[in-house]
């Protein structure tokens, strides 16, 4: 078996302190994460993948703005947690913002590939420089807190998943904070145009993985002929098919989040 990709590496290339919970699930299947990891790898050093990424970004944060109105906004919040608590709350969901989807457009072009011989290799090869909010984010401490919390319990459930989205799981560490943005979210998560608009993202992701920078041959074909057994592909592929969904959505919820804190900024005139 080769060696495992390092979490470490993942992470760097997405400057990012967390693995994205995609690739910690994938780790199950190591032999399918070494063969796609080197490819992923190639198009999220790009500035054209981050471009990408930052406009899914964009993407939300218009539809979420159709959807909804905060009323646990920043001032609200303020009366009830400390600053310190605000400033620690934003700094985590910026990560997300920034991270989440990065591992969408990446999730997206693994569930493509599973049914194509080939997907990518439209996307410029045009390196991607470090900017000074990765840099943040690569030094910031996101500690997660057990996935027994009651609230968390009620996240899976209501979100009808098998375990807590990492976004939630960090979340945890401000538990005052939690519950009052999980009390207006809920109840958000079941509009029909959030979710249409969640599987929006979805589908967009999907469409861009053209513009991967190399050429990505992960069918069963190809896997098979790179020593991956079919057992492992089955489950990479039920892997990539039940997360991507929800990072989709994930990317709405973190949105919410940050528009209720006072982010309404696109990101493709500012990504610095």
């Amino acid at each position: 078996m080769p060696a495992p990709v390092p979490r470490s590496e993942i992470a760097a290339a997405f400057r990012s302190p967390l693995v994205p919970e995609l690739f910690e699930r994938l780790e199950a299947t190591p032999t399918y994460l070494v063969h796609v990891w080197p490819v992923i790898a190639a198009s999220v050093d790009t500035a054209g993948f981050l471009g990408s990424a930052l406009y899914l970004a964009d993407m939300a944060l218009d539809a979420v703005e159709e959807v909804y109105e905060p009323v646990t906004d920043r001032a609200a919040l303020g009366e009830v947690l400390t600053s310190d608590t605000v400033a620690a709350v934003d700094a985590a969901l910026d990560v997300f913002h920034y991270l989440q989807p990065q591992a969408l457009l990446a999730g997206a072009a693994l569930a493509e590939a599973f049914d194509r011989p080939e997907v990518g290799g439209a996307g410029r090869i045009e390196p991607r420089t470090l900017r000074p909010r990765e840099q943040a984010h690569l030094e910031a401490d996101l500690p997660s807190v057990t996935t027994a919390a009651p609230l968390l319990v009620e996240v899976t459930e209501t979100l009808q998943l098998q375990e807590p989205p990492q976004l939630y799981v960090v979340l945890g560490n401000w538990p005052l904070y939690l519950e009052a943005s999980w009390d207006e979210l809920q109840h958000l998560a079941a509009y029909p145009d959030f979710r249409r608009r969640g599987r929006a993202l979805y589908y967009y992701a999907r469409s861009g993985a053209r513009f991967l920078a190399e050429p990505l041959r992960a069918d069963a074909d190809a896997l098979r002929a790179a020593g991956i057994d079919d057992a492992e592909i089955a489950e990479a592929r039920a892997i990539v098919d039940a997360s991507v969904p929800v990072l989709a959505t994930m990317v709405m919820h973190c949105t919410a989040m940050r528009l209720a804190l006072g982010h309404a900024e696109r990101e493709v005139v500012d990504a610095s």
